[in-house]
Formats: C-alpha cells, sequence, structure tokens
C-alpha cells in the first residue's frame, strides 16, 4: 500500500466527494477548519493507493514532539471495503508513523449512544481485529461520546500517556472559549 501525503489543494476533492457521505455532520469539521490545521503544519492528509488507485484516506493530528497522533478521519472507499483494505491500510499507517510516534489514537462512536448502534459495533469491532487495544478512556467531543483506543506503532503508551496526548491535541485543536464545556475526557 502506498501513502500519499495530500498538497493543501488535494484533500478538498476527497472532503466533498467522500467524506461528506462518511461522516455524519456532528463528526465532520468544517473543510477551512481542516485547512487551517494544514496551514499550521499540525495535520497530515493522507491518501492510501493499492494498485495504483485510491482506496483510504487517513487524516491525522500530529504535533511536534508529541508521541501520539490523532487518527481523526479514516475511511476506505466504498466499492473497496469488505476485502481487507482497511486493516491492510491501518497496518501501513502505523508503519508509516513507526519512526516518529508511538501510538495512533482512535475515536470511535461509543454503541451505547451512536445513532447506529451495529454499525459502530462493527467499526470497535474492525479496529481491535486490526490490532488497536482499548483504553480505559472515553471523550466526550462537542456532544458526540468516544470510546478511545490504541494503536502502537512505534511503541506502546500508557492509558496515562495516551489521554495526555490527546489532551494536547485537543487543546491545539480547538481553541478556547470551544474547548472548555466541548472537549471532556474520562478515564485513563
Amino acid at each position: 500500500m502506498e501513502i500519499r501525503l495530500l498538497n493543501e489543494q488535494q484533500p478538498e476533492q476527497i472532503y466533498r466527494s467522500y467524506m461528506v457521505q462518511d461522516f455524519p455532520p456532528s463528526e465532520l469539521k468544517p473543510f477551512a477548519s481542516v485547512q487551517g490545521l494544514m496551514r499550521r503544519g499540525l495535520y497530515e492528509p493522507l491518501a492510501l493507493y493499492e494498485d495504483g488507485a485510491l482506496a483510504a484516506y487517513a487524516w491525522l493530528v500530529v504535533l511536534p514532539g508529541c508521541p501520539g497522533a490523532l487518527l481523526d478521519y479514516f475511511a476506505v472507499l466504498p466499492e473497496r471495503r469488505g476485502g481487507g483494505v482497511g486493516t491492510r491500510a491501518l497496518q501501513a499507517l502505523a508503519g508509516h508513523y513507526a519512526p516518529s510516534r508511538q501510538t495512533l489514537i482512535i475515536e470511535c462512536e461509543h454503541p451505547a449512544c451512536a445513532p447506529d448502534p451495529a454499525a459502530a459495533r462493527r467499526r470497535v469491532g474492525f479496529y481491535l481485529r486490526a490490532g488497536a487495544r482499548p483504553t480505559a478512556m472515553e471523550s466526550l467531543l462537542f456532544g458526540v461520546r468516544y470510546q478511545i483506543y490504541a494503536l502502537p506503532c512505534g511503541g506502546a503508551e500508557s492509558d496515562a500517556d495516551i489521554r495526555a496526548d490527546l489532551e494536547t491535541l485537543y487543546r491545539t485543536m480547538v481553541p478556547e472559549p470551544y474547548y472548555r464545556g466541548n472537549v471532556v475526557f474520562f478515564g485513563g
């Protein structure tokens, strides 16, 4: 699987063609916010190609000096789902980040609160089968409840370290006064 870092113009095509269909509006940042994070060097929109064709995309929040990276958005193109592309893509991402990151942090909508609990349970199962481990953490982000998972890359971080990474990542992404009351972490 080939991983390509997208330039500033390329992500908008993926956003408009796929992301608006792959993610509910409550989970999708405005594209202008993504561009702002990219311009600040805090966001890496990646495209994953297999056999020369786009197969998946993964957009991550990365901070210099922070051992964890947040897998902000990840999806396999609809026509490529069900054939192991997602697992191969996550393994490729872990290898890609192994030299610079300890963990890919994954937020998965909590099945008990999801509009489609069965789909949320399938998503959790997918991440677990791909090698992620559950943490003792949850979050409530702008009214959406998430469970937190960790996919090891260059090592393994404790839940406390992952929580510290998440707090640092979100404090960088979400300015005050929006952070207060909209970004809450439990456990870890």
